[in-house]
């Protein structure tokens, strides 16, 4: 369908069930273009890419102060030369030597996961898996308490569904769950910075000198972890198992064969992205690719058309392992790369390996349609039922 430019409304994209035909239509209005509400859209990879290659010009600070957050949105919601102190001393704490240390952890915690639901003969993966193993691995991550897991899901699921970027003043729901969270977090704060421990959370307290961040600085990255950490891998673990249960040919290979399942992964979510467009706000006039886009303008870059560019891929809107090589663009580019980008793959990695370890088997409950909510500000299903035939299971971690 070609859409007129200037009529466009993102909420009419055929998006439910169906992403390829959602895409389709938001590439379809051209590779620059304004909607209906004045909002900018980014389609094609060489717009996108230059948004990510000119942050002096498309700022992520000025869209993300349009949330109303009480507390700086540590790193996304700053520019340089500020994000620069900032990733400086965070790529280092996420780095891939700090996820492997996690990694046994990590992975009895979703092997338990999985061993409370196999004997059952179904679950549903967004209330067994994806609601609770992010949570689990934040609070790990943080040196923050198992045990607090559901009253913190309770309230990062608040927050998020009642708020959304450009929207204004956050809903009171919102308000009021975010203050929880604070009171919640700046306590531990206060206990960490008299007992450090060998933690994420307990480092960043530990900075000293020029380096070192303020309270405030500490609630913004842990409610940024909050806002754009949880949820996007809940989201993306439920397209991955959505994507297996659909295609039985190609979880047949992933589960043979151990070195097919991050190229299954990373295709996945080249074409099933939980944040699939990232707003920027222009600080001055500026032409992309011809177009004329005025100061002071919101913009959204549209990171899922440009990672089904056509002609870029052999097969842009399906999965082939063949192509999983390629760059794409679902953790963002340019400065604000995904902060959690190699934690985020292997929270994928370990949920695809244990959960096959015991139940390599499984198809969508019969009858059930999936569908992801439809305008939101993350991309997720609404639920996943799978059956499988009853297993025993591993036996439940110590760990």
């Amino acid at each position: 369908m070609t859409v007129t430019k200037g009529s466009f409304r993102f909420s009419e994209a055929p998006m439910q069930r169906d992403r390829t035909a959602g895409w389709r239509f938001v590439r379809d209005a051209g590779d620059v273009f304004q909607d209906a509400e004045g909002t900018w859209y980014l389609t094609s990879l060489d717009a996108v890419q230059f948004a990510h290659r000119n942050p002096d010009i498309f700022s992520s600070a000025r869209a993300f102060d349009q949330l109303g957050s009480p507390v700086p949105l540590i790193p996304i919601a700053t520019d340089p030369p500020d994000h620069v102190r900032y990733r400086r001393v965070l790529d280092q704490m996420l780095a891939p030597r700090v996820v492997n240390a996690l990694e046994g952890n990590l992975r009895a915690q979703i092997r338990d996961l999985v061993a409370a639901f196999s004997a059952r003969g179904t679950c549903d993966v967004m209330d067994d898996i994806a609601r609770l193993y992010p949570t689990q691995v934040f609070l790990t991550l943080f040196g923050l308490p198992l045990s607090d897991r559901d009253r913190f899901i309770q309230w990062s699921e608040t927050i998020i569904e009642n708020t959304t970027v450009g929207t204004g003043e956050p809903a009171p729901e919102a308000i009021e769950n975010a203050m929880a969270l604070f009171v919640y977090l700046q306590g531990h704060i206060e206990q960490k910075r008299a007992h450090p421990g060998d933690d994420m959370l307990s480092r960043v307290l530990a900075l000293s000198g020029d380096e070192a961040w303020s309270d405030e600085e500490v609630l913004g990255l842990c409610f940024l972890f909050t806002l754009a950490g949880l949820d996007t891998v809940a989201a993306e673990i439920g397209f991955v198992m959505l994507h297996l249960a659909r295609h039985p040919e190609l979880r047949t290979r992933v589960v043979a064969d151990p070195d097919a399942v991050m190229p299954a992964i990373e295709e996945i979510l080249r074409l099933e992205l939980p944040a699939p467009t990232t707003p920027r706000v222009t600080l001055r006039d500026v032409e992309v690719c011809g177009v004329a886009i005025p100061a002071g303008s919101t913009v959204m870059l549209c990171l899922a058309t440009a990672n089904r560019e056509p002609g870029r891929f052999a097969h842009p809107d399906e999965v082939d392992l063949e192509q999983s090589d390629r760059y794409h663009l679902s953790f963002g580019g340019g400065i604000h790369r995904c902060l959690g980008a190699h934690l985020a793959r292997r929270e994928l990695r370990l949920v695809v390996e244990e959960f096959h370890k015991v139940i390599p088997d499984y198809e969508v409950a019969p009858a059930f349609e999936p569908e992801i909510v439809f305008p939101s500000g993350t991309f997720h299903l609404r639920s996943l039922p799978l059956v499988f035939p009853p297993t025993t299971g591993a036996p439940l971690s110590t760990s």
